[in-house]
Order: C-alpha cells, then structure tokens, then sequence
C-alpha cells in the first residue's frame, strides 16, 4: 500500500512538471512566431521607405542623373526609357488614341500607353490643356493629367502631357516640373540611377 502511494506521489509530482514544460514550450514557439513575425513587419516597412543608396551620385545634396534613364510611370506602372530635357517645362508621355469625353460633369480623356508588346488603355481626369509648338510645326493642344513619376529614389505626382510619341526615339520626356529641386543633369553620361 505504502509502495503504491508513493508511485501516485510520484505519478502526480510527474504530470504537473511536464505540463509546465510543455506549456513553456508551446509559450516558447508563440515568441518565437509573434518575434518573426514583427521582424517581417520592420523588413516589409523598411522596404517601403526607399532611402537614396549610397551608390548614388549627388552635388550639392542634389541627384546626378544621365541624359537617358529608365523611368516608371503610374498609371499604368510600367518601366520606360526616357530622355531628360531641362529645356522641355512639362514631362511628356506618349500616347496613343487620345479621346477626350465627359463624366459627371467633367473632362476626362481616354488613352493608350504602349510599353513593348503590351497595351494599357487608360482613362484619367483632365488638369487643363496647353498649346505645344516644336520648332516649325503648327502648334498642337495637349492634355495635361496627374502622373507619378519615379527615377531612382525619388516619385513626384506631376503634371504630364500626353501626345503621340511614336516618332521619337523615347516615349517619356522628362522635364523641369520633375527634375527641379532633386537632379542636376550631366549630359555625358546615361543610365546613372536604378529604377524599380
């Protein structure tokens, strides 16, 4: 009798001891998944805030950017080459099937944005309408819509007119509404900055 007493002694010093255990245990994998998952939560937020690398060149705390860079526009987020002009005041994006209706009262125009092989047809509010004359031609009245624009690090929403760019070398012109403040522009060099 006495024998089997202290086997029950035992038996329920026993269950308690791995029941602790097991339940520290399991508190320990709690941590450890509640930990990792917070570190993914600072990386997914640290991906987020695109500091300028340290690869990038600057003067005078501005960005030294190449004549020719790769651009990124939105809509309809896709990546381009473009041309940097600082004589051009507006960025310019081509275009195609420019058709300007009416919404609840206001002006929006329909567009096609072609990178490669791929189409985007697109529709977008209408800012306003300015008059572009190049060179000897006649003058031609452009749309002007919001845009975000990414070079490198920095993404601006800006003004961009859209017109048919098909005959030009690049289908994005940037110019001084985007380039003010951020870049200085060395035209001996092309594709100084990274763009994702």
């Amino acid at each position: 009798m006495k024998i089997f007493g202290v086997i029950l002694l035992l038996i329920s010093t026993l269950i308690p001891i791995s029941l602790i255990a097991h339940d520290q245990n399991h508190t320990e994998v709690i941590t450890k998944v509640k930990i990792e998952h917070e570190d993914e939560i600072k990386k997914e937020a640290k991906e987020e805030i695109k500091e300028p690398s340290k690869n990038i060149q600057t003067l005078d705390s501005k960005i030294v950017i190449g004549e020719i860079e790769t651009v990124k526009i939105t809509p309809p987020k896709v990546t381009m080459k473009a041309r940097i002009d600082t004589g051009a005041t507006t960025t310019s994006v081509d275009a195609r099937d420019i058709v300007e209706f009416e919404r609840d009262g206001k002006k929006w125009v329909k567009y096609t944005i072609v990178s490669g092989k791929k189409e985007f047809k697109l529709e977008s509010p209408i800012d306003r309408t300015v008059m572009i004359k190049r060179h000897s031609e006649k003058a031609q009245e452009r749309f002007v819509i919001k845009m975000r624009v990414t070079i490198g690090p920095k993404t601006e929403l800006i003004d961009v007119t859209l017109a048919d760019r098909s005959k030009y070398k690049f289908p994005v012109l940037i110019g001084r509404n985007f380039l003010k403040d951020y870049f200085i522009v060395d035209v001996s060099r092309s594709n100084i900055l990274k763009t994702k």
